[in-house]
């Protein structure tokens, strides 16, 4: 490139960008950089130096401030906004002017906490879109014929792309953040990913944890530690925090927060990317009996979601057709979809749906049985000699008789084969020497997604099962297949898949066989599986059969267990030695419970330590441990102002608040006002930084989680106070109001209201108008509005609502106003507004925008008064327009709702949609319609499809008029393979 043209490239590009914006003057510019959290300063004359391409801003947060702000005004207009390599531009105009002015080129410089740990990823600057398709796996494009402008299709900025950009702008100033966009197969999370970490500044690397093991990599490297300005590349969340990492989710969440939270480590970026089946149920809370998410998971995932659309919007059509005319593969996608699945046809979905269909039966087979290891047990790869024992079950007599000599690598060439460009059904993944990773063969994400809706009602055939226990590697997902047949009423098949996982050392597997065999009063199966699983290192199941007073085992199982490793048959040993006096011994054992990571053994260590005495010894034991009950007790062993305080300190960032807010109280009630100030500041700044991320991780702000009275519920015109509020916020303010007077409270609110704190806000309002200074407060609210805080654009707009002397086009402008700052309460207010004037499509638009951007209220809202005026047919297909991710709770509460058969013909759309919850609703409601033989053929759908519930309730119905005892059978045994009553097992 000619000297000069980096600067003014930069420069016209952000003069254009400038132009597109509406040409805003530089000195609004300046007031809306001093306005911003935190402060950006500019000066007109910089501003106009940079526009005409004579210098270039060299601080990032004024760049990305300037460049993310202009482009939000532009696409506001309707114009496009930045160019998707902006950073990059200006990165090369910045080295540009510094080598013009003889000074060297720029080189990263590592902080000290960066030098101590390994440093994993790529330059962001360095990577190149022809790299997208690799261990980016962003989904290949559908080739055509014409000439592309690149190896990926132009991109089109959607709605999700913003609050996306948002959150890596964040992480790019500085603080650490999660986003995790959740979205069905295909539909273009990954793309998202790769083009907004395209914007973080130089210096940044982008890191993928693969080998040897999604999870594991992971797991390795937090406990060695992240470099600061590291994007993580988590596509397919599930592997590293859900059932698929196994043993490891748990830890890897818990390492993930601990980075996030760890203000000296950072900044980092965690992107992941995840199908909402899969986010729903790892963030489900914990029900017995139901799979849930890990409690560090779903504290992890709190506030991260950002929901993609499998639909382009009507906003988003228009724009991909402007961008269509640069891009035949976009125009060509336009020109042959539906309903704007645009996504889904560029990542070659429909190519390989169609190769589906037309594969031979041997390839189908082999198809089928990955799909169901994957839906029912989260493999990621299976193995040859799987396939080969699995897919024969597949198979109809007949093509089982045509097989010839090579049919299984005749059906994976089928499989692997590409289509239109895109990779095929199957993907080969070679193991890496000396990683030890395993090879094997993947399933495309798209036909992943088909095999969970086209056989969601199928129960896989013996062969799968069997092929399962014997060839499947992992324990994790063993013991998973094995849930799904017992969900399914294969117990036996269940029992020999849970005893093979425990074989391999999982132990909840074990406690899912010993329950079983409880269930059927076999109790010295029981004890059996019980042993092997404390042997296993279940320190709960030790516990148990430790307490039985006929057990006679105890110490012979104990001095195993321990031998084996087992942290709590270790902590038992040595207590046990240590009354007995072998006090030598008991050190030896008592030396090996400090070396384990089990905090809850680390914290009874502790207890035993400082029972004989030894405060510093259990004071490390506790520090080992780290969680926050560990924590807690680390303070009550602190001596002296200054160690209290930093346990104090320790134990809040673990989330235990009770030892710096008693320290904060007894400094009160001490007089040490100043202490206590610093104490409640302290926790404030944490409870501030928390509040931060949960608002930025949500599409719409939800102003109704915070407490409310009786009298906000009689009075619509008044507002409930809105979330944020904190005891130590409460009661600091308490504090300088009895030690400094009103004032100094005011200005406590103030500060932190000005950081976007809701609550701070509208009690510093409160407090205005109830000492009269009702000019005060309005000057208040009115400066807020201007800044365009969320809360106080939503106090504005439900004024005006309840305001009858103001023009309703007012009303409706300061409502829409709202909507825009991601205000959920004015969506619903707009949806509401538009249904009383019988606007019903307007109505519907606000209702799904609502729930497109996860806030769900005003969709049931819609849905429930369309129901009650008898508009049955309205409120249904409401309700199936809903996005993905609320479509099936929508429905199934819908169906619920509905009385006796005026729920049928929903339920059987739902079924033929596959809706999996939809069978055995069907069946229940279709036996009390007197429908019997329908009513069982829906209960065994639904047991095929996981629940089992439905038949279970129907066989023990008719089993008091059963003459050949087939339902007294399969009470008794379950059900085969094949679905017939069982024999005893």
């Amino acid at each position: 490139m000619e000297q000069g043209a980096a600067v003014r490239v930069f420069a016209a590009m952000l003069k254009d960008l400038h132009e597109r914006a509406g040409s805003p003057t530089l000195s609004a510019l300046v007031r809306q950089g001093r306005l911003h959290q935190p402060p950006v300063v500019l000066s007109m004359s910089s501003l106009s130096d940079w526009l005409a391409g004579r210098s270039v801003p060299s601080q990032q947060p004024v760049v990305q401030f300037l460049v993310v702000g202009l482009a939000r005004q532009a696409r506001q207009a309707g114009r496009v906004g930045a160019p998707a390599g902006w950073v990059r531009l200006w990165e090369a105009a910045v080295e540009e002017r510094r080598q013009r002015r003889g000074g060297r080129p720029c080189r990263q410089v590592a902080d000290s906490p960066e030098e101590q740990v390994p440093v994993r990823g790529r330059f962001v600057a360095e990577l190149r879109d022809e790299e997208a398709f690799g261990e980016w796996e962003v989904h290949r494009p559908v080739d055509v014929t014409a000439a592309v402008p690149g190896a990926l299709p132009l991109y089109v900025r959607r709605a999700h792309d913003e609050v996306l950009r948002s959150v890596v702008g964040q992480a790019a100033g500085g603080a650490s953040r999660m986003v995790v966009l959740v979205g069905e197969s295909s539909s273009g999370k990954t793309r998202a990913c790769w083009e907004a970490v395209a914007e973080l500044p130089a210096g940044w690397r982008l890191w993928h944890p693969l080998d040897p093991a999604p999870a594991q990599a992971l797991a390795n490297a937090l406990q060695e530690g992240i470099a600061a300005r590291t994007a993580i590349w988590l596509n397919e969340l599930q592997q590293y925090v859900g059932d698929q990492a196994g043993a490891l989710a748990g830890q890897v969440a818990a390492g993930l927060r601990a980075l996030l939270q760890d203000g000296t480590r950072g900044p980092v970026l965690v992107l992941g990317t995840v199908w909402p089946e899969f986010c729903s149920r790892l963030t489900a809370p914990a029900v017995p009996g139901r799979s849930s998410g890990d409690t560090q998971t779903r504290t992890l995932l709190e506030g991260t979601a950002v929901y993609v659309p499998a639909a382009f919007e009507a906003q988003e059509l228009e724009d991909a057709r402007t961008v269509g005319g640069h891009d035949v593969r976009l125009a060509d996608a336009l020109a042959h979809t539906v309903g704007g699945r645009i996504a889904q046809y560029m990542a070659g979905a429909p190519a390989l749906l169609e190769r589906y269909r037309a594969a031979p039966p041997a390839a189908r087979a082999v198809i089928g049985a990955v799909m169901d290891v994957s839906r029912l047990g989260g493999a990621a790869l299976v193995g040859r000699d799987f396939l080969q024992a699995a897919a024969e079950g597949y198979l109809s007599d007949d093509d089982y008789d045509a097989l010839g000599e090579e049919w299984l690598e005749e059906a994976l060439a089928y499989t692997q084969q590409p289509s239109k460009g895109v990779r095929g059904l199957l993907g080969r993944v070679r193991a890496r020497p000396g990683t030890g990773g395993r090879g094997g063969w993947r399933l495309s994400d798209y036909m992943d997604h088909i095999g969970r809706v086209e056989r969601r009602y199928v129960a896989p055939p013996a062969s799968f099962w069997a092929a399962a226990r014997e060839h499947l590697p992992e324990s994790h997902v063993v013991r998973a297949v094995g849930q799904a047949a017992e969900a399914r009423w294969r117990d036996a098949e269940a029992a020999g898949l849970y005893q093979r996982a425990l074989d391999l050392g999982d132990v909840k597997a074990g406690q899912e066989l010993a329950w079983l065999w409880q269930e059927r009063q076999r109790f010295e199966e029981a004890r059996r599986v019980q042993e092997q699983t404390a042997l296993a290192g279940d320190g709960e199941v030790l516990e148990e059969l430790l307490e039985q007073e006929q057990y006679q085992q105890a110490e012979e199982l104990v001095r195993d267990a321990a031998d084996r490793g087992s942290p709590t048959a270790r902590l038992h040993l040595a207590r046990a030695l240590m009354l007995d006096g072998k006090s030598e011994e008991a050190t030896r054992w008592y030396a090996e419970v400090a070396r384990c990571s089990d905090p809850d053994i680390l914290r009874a260590y502790a207890d035993d330590l400082r029972a004989r005495g030894d405060l510093d010894g259990a004071r490390a034991a506790l520090r080992t441990a780290g969680d926050r009950h560990a924590m807690r007790e680390l303070a009550t062993l602190a001596t002296g102002t200054a160690e209290a305080e930093e346990a104090a300190r320790g134990a809040f960032a673990a989330g235990e608040a009770t030892p710096l807010k008693d320290l904060a109280e007894r400094a009160e009630a001490e007089g040490r006002t100043a202490d206590a100030e610093r104490l409640y500041g302290n926790a404030i700044t944490v409870f501030e930084r928390r509040r931060r991320q949960r608002e930025e991780g949500v599409d719409l702000i939800d102003f109704e989680a915070g407490p409310r009275s009786l009298l906000d519920y009689l009075n619509p015109a008044v507002l409930p106070m809105p979330p944020g509020e904190t005891w130590a916020l409460r009661q600091l303010v308490a504090l300088l109001d009895a030690t400094q007077g009103a004032a100094a409270g005011d200005d406590a609110l103030g500060q932190v209201a000005r950081a976007g704190n809701s609550w701070a806000l509208e009690r510093l309002l409160r407090r205005l108008r109830e000492r009269g200074q009702d000019q005060e407060a309005q000057a208040l609210l009115d400066s807020e509005v201007e800044r365009g805080t969320p809360w106080a654009l939503w106090v504005q707009a439900h004024r005006a609502v309840h305001d009858g002397e103001i023009p309703d086009d007012v009303r409706r402008a300061l409502l829409e106003r709202a909507a825009d700052a991601r205000v959920g309460q004015a969506v619903r207010t707009l949806m509401e507004r538009a249904e009383h004037a019988e606007r019903r499509e307007e109505a519907d638009q606000w209702a799904l925008h609502a729930a497109a951007r996860g806030y769900t209220t005003p969709l049931w809202t819609l849905v429930q008064s369309l129901e009650k005026a008898g508009l049955l047919e309205e409120a249904e297909q409401l309700a199936w327009t809903a996005p993905a991710g609320q479509r099936s709770w929508s429905l199934r509460r819908l169906a619920q709702d509905r009385a006796g058969e005026q729920a049928i013909p929903l339920l059987q759309r739902a079924y033929d949609e596959a809706l999996a919850w939809a069978p055995g609703l069907l069946a229940e409601r279709l036996e009390a319609a007197g429908e019997f033989t329908r009513a069982e053929h829906f209960a065994r759908l639904a047991a095929d499809a996981g629940d089992r519930q439905a038949l279970e309730e129907l066989a023990a119905r008719r089993k008091d008029d059963d003459p050949d005892r087939q339902w007294q059978a399969l009470l008794a045994n379950g059900l085969t393979a094949e679905g017939t009553p069982a024999v005893p097992w």
